[in-house]
Formats: C-alpha cells, sequence, structure tokens
C-alpha cells in the first residue's frame, strides 16, 4: 500500500501545484478550459482514435492528451491567463490556447513542463495500482497498463527538443537563459529537425505540425526572445525539471516507443 499512498501524495502536490488553476467558478463550477467547442472537438478526437487505433489505446490516448492540455491550461490559469482553453484534433493531439503570450521565461517553463507535468501523478498511480495487484479484472489491468504506456510514450515524444513541441519550448527558453546571442539559431535548428524526422518517418499528421510551427516561427518569430529572463539558476532548476520529465516519461514508455518505431 506505501507505493499507492505515495502516488497518492504525488497527484496530490500536483493539484496543489495547480491550485487556483483548476476550475471555472461562475454559475456552475467547470474545469478550466473545457466548453462546448472542447467537447465537441474531444468526442470527434474520441471517436477517430478509437476507429483508427485499437478502442483500448485510443481511449487511454485521448484520455491521456486531454489531461495532458488540462495541465497547460490550468498552468496558464495559475498565471494570470483568464481566457486560456484547450482544443483537442482529431488524430494530431492537442492544443491549449490563451490571448496572450506568458510574461516571463519562469511563466513559460512552468507552463510548458506542467503539460507532460501533470500526467506523471496518474501515470505513477496506474503503475502502482497494477503492482500491487488490488484490482483483478482484467479489462481494468489492461486498461491501466495501456493508459502508463501511451501516457509515458506521448509525453517522451512531446518533451523531445524539436520546434514546436513541448521540449523544442524548453530548449528555446533554456537557449535565452545560458547562451541568447544562438538562441533564435536553436529554435530555427530545431523547427527543420522536426520536419526531417516527420518526413522519414513518413508521417503526414506531425509533418503537418511541423510545417505549421515552422510558419509560425517565420511569421511571427519566437515570442520566448521578448520574454523576461530567467537567472541562471532558474535555469538550471528548469532544465534539471525537464531532463527528469524526459527520463521518466521515457523509461515508462520505451516498450511503446521500440514497438512503434
Amino acid at each position: 500500500m506505501l507505493p499507492v499512498l505515495a502516488a497518492l501524495a504525488l497527484c496530490a502536490a500536483t493539484l496543489h501545484a495547480l491550485r487556483g488553476g483548476l476550475v471555472d467558478r461562475g454559475r456552475f463550477v467547470t474545469l478550466a478550459g473545457l466548453d462546448a467547442p472542447a467537447l465537441v472537438t474531444g468526442a470527434m478526437a474520441l471517436a477517430a482514435a478509437v476507429y483508427f487505433f485499437d478502442p483500448l489505446y485510443g481511449v487511454a490516448l485521448v484520455l491521456s492528451v486531454m489531461i495532458h492540455e488540462f495541465g497547460h491550461v490550468a498552468a496558464y490559469r495559475v498565471c494570470g491567463h483568464a481566457d486560456a482553453r484547450f482544443r483537442l484534433i482529431p488524430l494530431i493531439g492537442g492544443v491549449a490556447i490563451s490571448g496572450r503570450p506568458p510574461a516571463s521565461h519562469a511563466e513559460d517553463v512552468f507552463i510548458t513542463l506542467m503539460g507532460p507535468g501533470i500526467c506523471l501523478a496518474p501515470m505513477v498511480l496506474a503503475l502502482t495500482v497494477l503492482d500491487t495487484g488490488l484490482i483483478q479484472s482484467p479489462l481494468v489491468t489492461d486498461f491501466l497498463w495501456t493508459f502508463a504506456l501511451v501516457t509515458g510514450a506521448i509525453n517522451f515524444f512531446n518533451l523531445l527538443p524539436f520546434w514546436p513541441l513541448d521540449g523544442g519550448r524548453c530548449l528555446s527558453v533554456l537557449s535565452q537563459t545560458f547562451a541568447p546571442g544562438i538562441a533564435r539559431k536553436v529554435t530555427i535548428a530545431m523547427s527543420i529537425a522536426a520536419i526531417l524526422i516527420a518526413l522519414l518517418l513518413q508521417s503526414f499528421a506531425l509533418t503537418a505540425f511541423a510545417l505549421l510551427g515552422a510558419q509560425y516561427l517565420v511569421a511571427d518569430g519566437d515570442e520566448t526572445g521578448r520574454e523576461r529572463r530567467m537567472g541562471r539558476q532558474h535555469g538550471l532548476l528548469a532544465a534539471a525539471a525537464y531532463l527528469a520529465a524526459l527520463a521518466s516519461f521515457g523509461i515508462v514508455g520505451w516498450p511503446l516507443i521500440t514497438r512503434i518505431f
């Protein structure tokens, strides 16, 4: 039971870090960023995932992506972005939206990392529940194992240092902290790398996503260069958090990653 309690403590710590950004308090209390359009696109994404993938993997994929995007939205709200919301994009993933960019690199890293970061606790909880053998239902255990694998794999991929993935955004911010003179070149190199890898994998969805990121970079530039910079000490903490998350998701998701590639 101790591992389960530790996993629940991790869940509580995650919710505490995002306190104030989890719900909208109006006439009704609702999850932040979850409105009618989000429900419609979510239903479309779920239907597409179940149709094109195994139903178990499809449901796990959409659930993991929703948790990930909700983490971004909650972090936006903590940083004062009351308009933050998210949309799921069928067969591609999701996107968190706000009307203005983060005010500082510290905010940017917090918002960026809390997408994957919020997924750590439920992934660990699923694995610890499986390890204890408390649940005997084959369907539930299969889903928990699938959810943990999918969550690890997609968040590991998302944290790879390629623009415009979360990992690329983190690297862009960190390059502004430690090597501002070459930060723009680093971001452009990540964008080119993302396009090349998508083409090598012959993935239409990844290619479209990488090209959209490159188009945004050309049209509007990398707004991280206009944000208030972090100090080097905070930069080191951000780099450590990024690497720890990348390693954690990679360890759990590796069986699925090797199966896909």
